[in-house]
């Protein structure tokens, strides 16, 4: 799947998930700013990603894992883990001050230890508002039942 298409999907199902809902410029920045993580992802880009996170973030896995950024980012580096896709749906925004919440469901699509894998998950994320600029601290994820 051409990784433009890809970022279309998930900005279009974000947008469906508010349910028509009118949302604020800083959930619309931060809806933006996933669908670019997102694609970081997908994309394999180091760079970007190390912009998005902060240098105390936290991801736990549906297993339970948690891994710092340096760990994180080395298993996408070296194709440990590798993400195929991600489609984000029912995706709910809150912004409190500078921490911005943002909630759904997501179905991944990936590689792990050179297995393919097939997840289905809710997730929470944080980001949080430093110096004017959004920041990635924190994915968490269960898988659904």
């Amino acid at each position: 799947m051409k990784p433009t298409f890809v970022l279309m999907i998930l900005f279009l199902s974000s947008q469906i998930s508010m349910n028509g809902a009118q949302i604020s410029s800083a959930e619309q920045e931060i809806l933006k700013l996933d669908n670019q993580r997102s694609a970081a992802l997908i994309q394999v880009d180091i760079p970007m990603l190390e912009k998005f996170m902060t240098d105390d973030f936290a991801y736990t896995h549906t297993s339970g894992r948690t891994q710092t950024k340096t760990e994180f980012l080395e298993e996408i580096r070296t194709g440990v883990s590798h993400f195929k896709s991600q489609a984000l749906t029912n995706v709910k925004v809150r912004i409190y001050g500078d921490v911005a919440l943002v909630t759904g469901h997501c179905d991944l699509i990936g590689m792990k230890d050179q297995k393919d894998v097939a997840l289905s998950m809710y997730f929470t994320e944080v980001y949080k508002r430093t110096n004017g600029r959004w920041q990635w601290v924190l994915w968490q994820s269960t898988r659904t039942p």
